[in-house]
């Protein structure tokens, strides 16, 4: 064997322009999608478009792996071959993979069109792995004496925190930001279920995971992960649990949601739980927040906002349209309507329960508290709280609004009655008591939550009732 031939083990920082017929042992921290094309790439003009076409002899790919092998240093690798090449390495490796890249080649990153593409590193080198050289290859690192090691530069965060910026920040300049990317440290709220769709200009199936993201400065925004790779891993995420620091990730508004959205960008890395002293108090401050419905309800119903300060006369119409607008989440509304629903003394739930230690809402015959580390769960006995739950549908000229919430406090200081006196009546009673509103024109509170990424539907939280005075409605009732 002569001496060209020899393969040495190489470090990402000892690779320079010189370095030939080397080894690296690395762990893949990011891996872009592969990108699939019809013909030689020599022949391919450089505007001519990708194919997604690999069922001919003659179709080829690209695919790019970011790769660390100390909390220092990162370099990409560049891998081009025949699809079903392409395909392989993309089934092979996911995030956290520890790879031998063997004999790559190695050229400047500056000059390296691929790497305008590709996520920053810290290497001013780029690797190429072609498969017209047969040699040169990627495969996965059975070595068990580094494998530790390099496992754990998976948490190494691309950047510190102080990089970062705020969810809220980004929502608030809505579309102006529209295809920049920026740098969030958030944790995953939820995970929705996979979905498939039919893309239009190729007609493939290609599927998609929805995650909401969550900081100290914003309860939600959507994130969309494409790649086959990315949805397989979001899986293993856990809800309330998984942090993540996304490096570049691409600002998008949606159109559905009438609000900001985050996805890929070819450039962007994933670092789930990385190293960072703000990674625990982050989990427990999301921990501490409303969840479901019932919770943002009675955040809402709890004083955050003096219902003497909301003046501002809206018909229902004009909640709906604002509702659909793109301002801000959050928004009130002094609105002179009929109570057409009230269903004190039928079959809708009036009263609901929660755990007395933490106040997540109980259902049904439930004993315990539904969370595992509550003490409600542990000794059920006496946790269990009831509190008023009153969905109510207001009327006006305009239309109507359904699913109004009214709770806890404000239901009782409306009805003059407390859940428990109200338990004891009669069915009777309780119909008198429904009559004194029920299809009586009132002045009705709201604080109006606009659908989200977290929320599929609007809000409409009741945080004062009483019956109208008639001049005061002829004076301020609106046309439309």
């Amino acid at each position: 064997m002569t001496s060209s031939e020899i393969t040495t083990a190489k470090t990402i920082a000892q690779i320079n322009d010189a370095t030939r017929n080397f080894i690296l042992v690395a762990v893949v921290i990011a891996k872009s999608d592969p990108r699939f094309f019809s013909g030689n790439p020599k022949s391919r003009g450089n505007f001519e478009p990708d194919s997604h076409d690999t069922s001919i002899a003659t179709a080829r790919g690209v695919i790019t792996l970011t790769l660390r092998d100390s909390e220092r240093d990162t370099i990409n690798c560049t891998v081009w071959g025949k699809a079903d090449t392409i395909t392989h390495y993309d089934n092979s490796f996911e995030i956290g993979s520890i790879v031998d890249v063997n004999r790559p080649q190695v050229s400047s990153a500056m000059f390296g069109r691929s790497e305008q593409y590709s996520p920053n590193v810290t290497s001013p080198y780029c690797l190429t792995i072609n498969d017209q050289t047969e040699i040169a290859q990627i495969t996965r690192h059975e070595g068990l004496q580094d494998a530790s090691r390099l496992k754990a530069l998976v948490h190494v965060p691309p950047v510190q925190s102080s990089a970062t910026i705020p969810l809220a920040d980004i929502v608030a300049s809505g579309s102006g930001c529209n295809g920049e990317t920026f740098n969030v440290l958030v944790v995953v709220r939820a995970v929705r279920a996979k979905r498939d769709i039919r893309i239009a200009r190729s007609n493939q199936m290609k599927s998609f995971r929805e995650v909401v993201l969550m900081d100290y400065s914003h309860p939600g925004v959507l994130m969309k992960f494409w790649s086959e790779s990315y949805v397989r891993w979001v899986e293993r995420w856990a809800s309330m649990q998984t942090v993540l620091l996304i490096v570049d990730a691409r600002v998008e508004y949606s159109d559905y949601y009438k609000t900001i959205c985050l996805a890929m960008d070819k450039k962007t890395i994933v670092t789930q739980d990385p190293n960072l002293p703000q990674l625990n108090n982050l989990l427990s401050y999301a921990q501490s927040i409303p969840k479901q419905d019932i919770d943002v309800v009675c955040s809402l119903s709890s004083g955050s906002v003096d219902p003497a300060t909301i003046n501002t006369v809206m018909t229902v119409q004009q909640i709906h349209d604002r509702a659909e607008g793109d301002q801000e989440d959050q928004f009130t509304a002094l609105c002179f309507a009929v109570i057409t629903r009230l269903d004190l003394d039928g079959p809708s739930r009036i009263v609901s329960e929660r755990c007395v230690h933490c106040r997540t809402l109980v259902r049904g015959q439930e004993a315990a508290c539904p969370k595992y580390d509550c003490a409600g769960h542990v000794t059920p006995d006496a946790t269990r709280e009831p509190f008023f739950d009153i969905t109510v549908d207001i009327t006006d000229h305009t239309g109507t609004l359904t699913g109004c919430r009214m709770v806890s406090r404000v239901a009782e200081t409306v009805l003059d009655c407390d859940v428990t006196t109200f338990k004891r009546q009669s069915d009777e009673q309780k119909t008198q008591l429904k009559w004194k509103f029920l299809l009586d024109r009132c002045a009705v509170r709201l604080i109006v939550k606009r659908r989200s990424a977290v929320r599929f539907q609007n809000l409409f939280s009741i945080v004062d009732c009483t019956i109208a005075d008639p001049t005061e409605v002829e004076a301020k009732l609106k046309v439309y």
